[in-house]
This record gives C-alpha cells, structure tokens and sequence, in this order.
C-alpha cells in the first residue's frame, strides 16, 4: 500500500455500443433519428445517450444509429422556478434548507422538480429528457443532476430500482467487485477512491446499476467515468490521482476522472459483496460484520436512491429486487475509524475482510 501509483487517462475512444450488449429492461422507444438536432453521444449506465447538454460521462466515438435516451434543453427560464407541477406526486424528498426534488406524473408526462434549481421534463416512453433551469443556475450542473438523480429515476420508472452505491473492482482486471452503500455523507466516494488510489478499479459513484446473470450474480454496469470528493475527502485523498484528471465541479466538490478501459464493451464485474460503511471517532481500527439475509433487506431498504415512491407498484419492485440482492450478494457493516486520512492499512483489511482480494 506504501505509494501507490497515479490513476492516468486512456486517452482511447470507447467504441460504439452494440444492441447485444445492452440487455435492456427499461420500455424505449423507437430509435431516435440522427436527423434531429445533433449533439454528443456518451455511454453512460449501459444506455447510449444523445445530449445537447454536456455530460460527465465517456463519450462515444461516433454516434450509433439508435440511441436510447435523448437530451435536450428547454426553454430559457427567465424568472425563478415555480412550485412544482399539478399531479399525482411519485416521489418527495425535502430538506431543512429548502433543497429536495419532487417527482410528478402531470398526466402528460413526468416531472422532476428540483427546488429552487430546474425542472426535468421526462416522456412516458422514457426515451427523451427536456431541461429547464433557473436563471441563476450554473449550467453544468445540470450534467451532474442527469447522471445521478435522473438516471436514477428512469431507471426506477422502468421497473428497474438501483442503489445508492459507488462501486470498485478488487481483483485483477475487472472480475469482481465491491460496493459502498449509504445515504449521501457516509463516505461512499472517498472509500472508493481510497481503493483505487491502491490499485482497485473504478466502475461508478453514487449509484449503481445492476443486471442478473444468472446462478444469484449480478453484474455491475459502468457509471459516468468519475467521482465526486467533498473537500475534506478530497485534501486528503486527491494527491493519489493525477492532477490533470481532476477538476472542481458546480456543486464544489472535486471530481476524479479515471481510466476507460472498464467501458461498456468489457465483461461486467460481478458484485462479490456490499458494505454499509458507519464512521465512528470511538472505534480504534476497523469492525466488519456479517449481516444475516435475514436482516440484510431492511438495511438494503434504508439508503433508496429515489425517496419512497407513492406508488405500490413501485414499492413492490423495490422490495423485490432488494429481497433478491440480500439473498445473492454478502452485505458487511463496516465500523471504520472516524478521520481523514484513513489509516493506514484500511483499503486491504476492507477488501480482506469481506473475502475478496486485490487492492492492498
């Protein structure tokens, strides 16, 4: 673990996506005609993506002939961002400071309404987003809310729930992988990144999409490339990474890009364990604990990453597809030591501990 080396770019271009590697469970439309309104092509969760809004995510050599999301911006807002729509409320989350987002079936679609910031105009076909921002807003921002919270609530809408986990691979190239599962603050991206800065490789950050793959694996889809610190985590972790790979993003926190060769094309990890981290400034060295399959559910249930539909249905596929996930994939809870830098040693007794093996 003594220097480890610096995470560099592959300056490679991801090749094109084909229909055969996608497996897709979320109702698309028709391919979109390239005609329209030409903007970038990015991968991004497994889905080839067509945006005129700059996203964090890699960027397709060319542009495939069906792409199965397309983005595109709104019209100007020109006054602050209303409440939110008339409709029947899906999801809610609403913090003391004012923030939060609501999800609304208006009738003519879905709307994501994020206080005081945008709204997110999304067709019932689930294939085509429309962004609106306040006028106050940095644009930029708007990339970072489509690669997590959006993509999150597609992916939901389509029957298909997430976690809300950042995710590394452990051994050799790409094999297997381990999760960290958390609301947000709990030290999901810094403990991923401490496992890169010591040879892991990177696969997503705050969340994570999975596919079955038979026999009780999941496999792990690639997220958007990079990660996201907060300023502690980040004084004290970002010297492992090359400087020229990292830049300050709109909601200030640092980002970390990392090497594509993990790209859409590449065998999925599969998911060899999950860990719920808890930072603790009484706990001396690292607790790791086995929870039973039992109780495994409830834990899995605790950290959504869309707030609680409204929806039964919803409800139902959520409980299910977290039933399955507790019954196939080890979840550990993870005391750790409270303080930045972590100590030393951290990265392989996680990685020990849980029964996988590589980054040390």
């Amino acid at each position: 673990m003594n220097n480890p080396p610096k995470i560099r770019a592959n300056p490679r271009p991801i090749p094109p996506l084909s229909p055969q590697s996608l497996s897709l469970s979320l109702s698309l439309s028709q391919p979109l005609s390239l005609s329209q309104p030409l903007s970038h092509p990015y991968t991004l969760y497994g889905l080839r993506v067509q945006s005129e809004i700059p996203l964090p995510a890699p960027r397709l050599a060319d542009s495939p002939a069906a792409m199965d999301l397309r983005v595109c911006w709104g019209h100007p807002q020109r006054k602050p961002m209303p409440a939110p729509p008339a409709g029947e409320i899906l999801a809610q989350l609403l913090l003391p400071n004012g923030q939060g987002y609501t999800l609304v079936d208006t009738g003519r679609g879905f709307v994501l309404h994020f206080h005081h910031t945008g709204e997110f105009c999304i067709d019932y076909d689930l294939a085509s987003v429309r962004v609106q921002l306040a006028p106050d807003i940095d644009p930029e921002l708007a990339g970072l809310l489509l690669t997590g919270n959006i993509m999150a609530c597609l992916f939901t809408l389509g029957g298909e729930p997430v976690l809300h986990a950042s995710a590394v691979t452990v051994n050799g190239r790409g094999s297997e992988a381990l999760a960290f599962l958390g609301a947000s603050g709990m030290g999901k991206s810094s403990l991923a990144a401490l496992l890169c800065a010591n040879g892991a490789g990177f696969i997503t950050d705050d969340l994570l999409r999975l596919r079955p793959t038979g026999e009780g694996g999941w496999g792990c889809y690639p997220g958007s490339g990079h990660l996201r610190l907060r300023r502690n985590a980040a004084a004290s972790l970002a010297a492992h990474f090359d400087v020229d790979l990292q830049a300050v993003t709109a909601d200030q926190r640092t980002a970390v890009w990392f090497d594509g060769d993990a790209g859409p094309l590449a065998p999925m990890p599969r998911l060899g364990a999950i860990v719920i981290p808890r930072l603790s400034p009484q706990s001396p060295v690292l607790e790791l604990t086995r929870i039973p399959p039992a109780k495994a559910l409830l834990c899995l249930m605790a950290f959504p990453r869309i707030q609680e539909s409204h929806r039964k249905d919803h409800r139902q596929r959520q409980i299910d597809f977290l039933g399955r996930i507790a019954g196939d994939v080890p979840l550990y809870e993870a005391v750790i030591p409270y303080g930045l830098p972590y100590p030393e040693g951290l990265a392989g007794e996680l990685v020990d501990g849980v029964g996988l093996t590589g980054a040390k």
